[in-house]
């Protein structure tokens, strides 16, 4: 049997040189002392964890209770939440003027109610002797009504009326109306309307009124010609307006149709309480009504008509005639 000599040197094993006992202490003591910084960091490292596995949790069911109560929406331009087009667009000539009127929207296109609706642009341009509708011609805002400081217009409720001016006689006009909202989009426009122009007539005359039960009788004479002194010609009958003492005329007569005679009959009135009125004249012109200046106004108060009997005569006797 072979013999093999082993030789183990310092360098292979540099802490021989150290008690085996003392070794074994100093290694043990430095393994425990890691192996607790580790399990501190691992508990604190799994502490954090939880946390955030906890945040996150809270933050999902969150986000589901949200999106599971609401109902999610697509995202919307600005320019598609605009007012919906003005309604009622009409041109009228009253007291010898001319009116556009409408009555503002309440909604937006997309049928949300307006919250941001800034004002109205009122766009005219004329139409040549052909009747040119709708031409490629250039379309000039008239007039800009900010809602918010509604300057030289008349408004009524929803309803608002403008006055426009600087009317050519014989001319035709074409109006157009888009509102807009206070970001400066503007919405659709309503259709157009036409109006022909033409000089107003003068007020009637000698405007008269008897008072009745409840009613006031009018009567007047035509007036002697127009504004610019011409002859009375096409004539198309007259509008009524009343007013109570110490109102205004409202836009509107007080009759449903031209008046074609000389005299009217307002019934359906208060007695005692005073009325005051005046009376226009008009003419149409290519199926425009042009209402002339208003007459001199004139005041009744109606009054209840009594009937007194009066009778001098005494009631006659009845005497007994029968003979003894």
């Amino acid at each position: 049997m072979k013999k093999y000599h082993v030789q183990i040197s310092s360098h292979a094993c540099p802490e021989s040189s150290v008690h085996p006992s003392t070794s074994l202490r100093h290694s043990s003591g430095q393994g425990s002392g890691r192996t607790e910084g580790r399990r501190s960091q691992d508990e604190q490292h799994r502490r954090v964890s939880r946390f955030t596995v906890f945040m996150l949790i809270a933050h999902c069911s969150l986000l589901l209770f949200i999106t599971a109560c609401g109902k999610k929406l697509s995202p919307v331009a600005p320019e598609s939440v605009v007012p919906e087009p003005v309604k009622e667009l009409k041109v009228m000539s009253r007291d010898s003027k001319l009116l556009i009127r409408f009555v503002k929207p309440s909604k937006n296109v997309d049928g949300s109610k307006i919250t941001d609706l800034a004002g109205f642009r009122i766009m005219r341009r004329g139409i040549d002797d052909k009747g040119c509708k709708g031409c490629p011609e250039k379309f000039p805002v008239v007039y800009d009504i900010d809602i918010s400081y509604p300057k030289g217009v008349i408004i009524e409720g929803d309803r608002i009326s403008y006055q426009d001016k600087d009317l050519t006689p014989g001319t035709g006009y074409e109006y157009k109306v888009v509102p807009y909202n206070k970001d400066g989009y503007e919405g659709p426009e309503a259709p157009r309307v036409t109006f022909t122009w033409s000089v107003p007539l003068a007020g009637p005359k000698n405007l008269a009124a008897k008072a009745g039960d409840k009613a006031a009788d009018l009567t007047w004479a035509s007036p002697e010609g127009f504004l610019d002194g011409s002859p009375v010609k096409d004539l198309a009958g007259y509008n009524i307006y009343r007013r109570e003492d110490g109102g205004r005329f409202p836009l509107d007569p007080i009759n449903s149709a031209p008046v074609k005679e000389t005299s009217f009959s307002d019934l359906g009135l208060t007695n005692g309480r005073a009325y005051l009125y005046t009376v226009r004249a008009l003419i149409q012109v290519n199926g425009s009504v042009i209402e002339g200046a208003s007459s001199d106004e004139i005041k009744v108060t109606p009054e209840e008509t009594v009937i007194e009997i009066n009778s001098t005569d005494s009631p006659p006797r009845h005497e007994d005639t029968k003979k003894e």
